[in-house]
């Protein structure tokens, strides 16, 4: 096991606001040996472990490590059935152990920050959501992970929650000068690799073809997303269906993965905009489309791997998805259309009802990916 304790000295040192100088004087060394313990250059001689401990108020185990691997291991165990409870769409139960998670460890910045994520997207409360019902205890979290906090993933995340809930109280332009605090979108992670390694090696095909699916599924998000609030029906359908070419373009070898739930959504919604122009050959058409990929996503084995050039060697584990519902997509589906407002003009349609009879046969509960 490795020794921690020059993080923890650090740590607890910073927690109580004592300084090197202060601890150094008090355990009769000099500043820089307290620098060195806190660098992990040296370790404090034996016999300081039990006054350190003492003057710290806590145990000798604690300030060693040895409970800090403890809690380690606690929390990896936390956050491994966290998501996999956001995998399968148990939201309210992944709400209550994140909950208990932060009042066990408050001072864990990966807890802290889906615990903000949870308050941020409470499955609890509608109309008011729950960035409106905890929009105090959100400010304080946020101010804090800014303040104290400095890794980067927490602290995207509260500025990202901190523009919602100015949004949410009118503060448009302070929304706006927290948006302009993160980096341009040519300056990501995503983009850095690709420009590290030598063009055409291994590693550089394999981070351009990871960038190209981000990409892909970006764009055709933002063209979906324009379909769904164009003018007009006929125009939501032409933009939708640029949406689908975006994702056709890319698989060649129809080794869509889990994109079937995208085109899956994309043709549903084409389908219900024929019904509202009454072109109900067309309708029936991408309703059957939108269910096969529906069926083609339940049907993902855990890892995917593509064959297509552009993406070939792209993997995706559906272990690590999050989900929103607890049955499978042809369900959720199912469910989507029989409340859509322009069900009732096909749902007597014989055809119409082959398809939902077809498809009801593979609805059922979402898999839990993790047990496979």
């Amino acid at each position: 096991m490795n020794l921690t304790i020059g993080e923890t000295i650090k740590r607890l040192r910073r927690e109580r606001g004592i300084t090197q100088e202060t601890l150094a004087e008090y355990m009769n060394v000099s500043t820089p040996a307290v620098s060195k313990w806190e660098r992990g250059e040296t370790l404090p001689d034996i016999t300081m472990i039990l006054p350190l401990a003492s003057y710290f108020g806590v145990s000798a185990d604690e300030l060693l490590g040895f409970d800090a691997a403890k809690n380690e291991q606690k929390i990896q165990s936390i956050l491994d059935e966290y998501h996999r409870l956001g995998a399968i769409g148990k939201n309210h139960e992944k709400f209550d152990l994140m909950m208990q998670a932060y009042a066990e460890f408050p001072n864990d910045w990966r807890i802290v920050e889906e615990y903000m994520w949870q308050l941020n997207y409470d499955p609890n409360h509608e109309e008011p959501y729950g960035n409106e019902v905890h929009k105090d205890e959100l400010y304080r979290l946020c101010d804090r992970v800014l303040n104290e906090c400095t890794a980067d993933s927490p602290r995207y995340a509260a500025l990202s929650i901190l523009g919602g809930l100015y949004v949410v109280d009118g503060q448009i332009d302070k929304a706006v000068e927290t948006a302009k605090r993160f980096p341009p979108s040519y300056l990501t992670q995503e983009w850095e690799l690709e420009n590290i390694w030598e063009r055409g090696s291994d590693e550089w095909w394999k981070q351009a073809r990871d960038n190209t699916w981000e990409i892909m599924h970006d764009l055709q998000v933002k063209i979906r997303n324009a379909g769904l609030y164009a003018p007009d029906p006929a125009e939501q359908i032409r933009l939708l269906k640029k949406a689908v070419a975006v994702i056709e373009l890319v698989f060649d070898d129809g080794d869509y993965g889990f994109c079937h739930y995208d085109l899956c959504e994309l043709h549903l919604w084409i389908a219900n905009r024929y019904v509202q122009l009454d072109d109900i050959p067309s309708a029936l058409e991408h309703y059957e489309t939108g269910f096969y990929h529906a069926k083609k996503y339940d049907d993902l084995p855990r890892m995917s791997v593509h064959t297509s050039f552009l993406v070939r060697g792209y993997m995706q584990d559906m272990s690590k998805t999050t989900s929103g519902s607890q049955v499978n997509e042809v369900a959720r589906e199912l469910a989507y259309i029989r409340e859509s407002a322009v069900y009732e003009k096909v749902k007597d349609l014989p055809k119409m009802q082959a398809i939902l009879a077809k498809y009801e046969l593979f609805a059922g509960e979402k898999r839990d990916y993790t047990k496979e």
